[in-house]
C-alpha cells in the first residue's frame, strides 16, 4: 500500500471539537448526486455552512439497509459513471477548509472490486482521510483498518451487533472511531431516542473507560436528534437521508440544513451517560 504521513484530520476534528465541549456534524452524499457539479457545489455549502466532516458514498451497488431516498440518489448518481478516483477528485475538491475530513463509505461489492490494497491506494491517493466499510463484519473491519493505519487512513467502525462488542472493546487500535448504528432500521426510518441512548450506555459500559470515538447515525435527521445523542455524550451525529434530499433540491437548501443542527451540537454531555472515554466526557454503541 502507498503509505504517507497520517494527516489525522478526523482525529483532529474531533479533539477539536471536545476541547471546544461540543460534537461534530457529519454529513452523507452519494459521489456525484446529483450532478458532478452540484455534488461538488452541495458538499461545499455544507461544509461552509458548519459541516464538520463529509461522508462520501463510493460508486457500487446500494444494499438493502439504505432506504428508498438513498437508494433512489445512488442510482441517479451512477448514470455519470464515475469511478472510485473520480469520486474522491469530486470530494476533495469540495473542501471548504484544506483541514475538513472526508470519510469515503464502499460497500462490499466495491471494496471486493477494487480489493482493499487497491481502494486504500485510491483514498490516499485521492488525499480522503478515513474508510467506512458497513456491510463488512466487525472483525473484517478490524483487519482492514490495521492495512489502513499503516498507510495513515483512519477508519470508522460500523458497529450494529451486540456480539461485537467484546471485539471493539478488546481491539489494539488507538481511539477508535465508532459508528454507532443507532437502532436495527434502514438508513431514513423513524429515529428511535430510547433505543439509541441504550446503545450508548451499552457501548461505554462494554468499553470500560478506553478512550473512543462515537458517531451516531441512523434516524438522525436534524437538531432534535443531533441534540439528543450529543447531550448524552456521543462525540457526534451523523445525517445521512435529510441531507441526501436537501442535495436533491439544491445546494443552497442542503446548507440552510446543515446550518440548522449545528447549534445542536453545543451541548456536548449535558445529560451524559458516558462514565469514561475521551477527554473526560462520556459515549455509546448497536445491538
Amino acid at each position: 500500500m502507498t503509505r504517507r504521513v497520517s494527516m489525522g484530520r478526523l482525529q483532529e476534528r474531533l479533539d477539536q471539537a471536545a476541547a471546544a465541549s461540543r460534537g461534530v456534524l457529519v454529513g452523507y452524499l452519494p459521489a456525484g448526486y446529483p450532478t458532478p457539479d452540484l455534488f461538488t457545489a452541495s458538499a461545499r455549502a455544507a461544509f461552509t455552512a458548519g459541516l464538520d466532516a463529509l461522508e462520501v458514498g463510493l460508486p457500487g451497488p446500494v444494499p438493502d439497509l439504505d432506504g428508498p431516498v438513498i437508494q433512489r440518489a445512488c442510482l441517479d448518481a451512477a448514470q455519470w459513471g464515475l469511478d472510485v478516483p473520480a469520486a474522491l477528485r469530486l470530494a476533495a475538491a469540495a473542501r471548504h477548509d484544506p483541514a475538513d475530513p472526508l470519510i469515503a463509505l464502499a460497500y462490499r461489492a466495491t471494496a471486493d472490486e477494487r480489493g482493499v490494497p487497491a481502494l486504500l491506494d485510491s483514498l490516499v491517493e485521492g488525499d480522503a482521510d478515513a474508510l467506512l466499510l458497513p456491510e463488512h463484519s466487525l472483525a473484517d473491519q478490524l483487519d482492514v483498518a490495521q492495512q489502513a493505519s499503516a498507510g495513515g487512513v483512519d477508519s470508522v467502525l460500523f458497529l450494529y451487533r451486540e456480539e461485537d462488542l467484546g471485539l471493539i472493546s478488546g481491539c489494539d487500535l488507538d481511539r477508535p472511531i465508532i459508528y454507532l448504528q443507532s437502532a436495527d432500521l434502514r438508513t431514513g426510518g423513524r429515529f428511535n431516542a430510547d433505543k439509541a441512548l441504550e446503545r450508548l450506555g451499552e457501548l461505554n459500559d462494554a468499553m470500560g473507560g478506553r478512550a473512543y470515538r462515537v458517531l451516531v447515525g441512523f434516524g438522525v435527521r436534524g437538531p432534535d436528534e443531533v441534540r439528543t445523542v450529543v447531550r448524552a455524550g456521543a462525540d457526534g451525529a451523523i445525517i445521512g437521508t435529510r441531507l441526501v434530499a436537501a442535495a436533491g433540491e439544491s445546494p443552497d437548501e442542503l446548507g440552510r440544513q446543515v446550518a440548522a443542527a449545528v447549534p445542536a451540537l453545543a451541548d456536548r454531555g449535558a445529560d451524559s451517560v458516558r462514565r469514561g472515554g475521551v477527554g473526560g466526557a462520556v459515549g455509546g454503541y448497536a445491538r
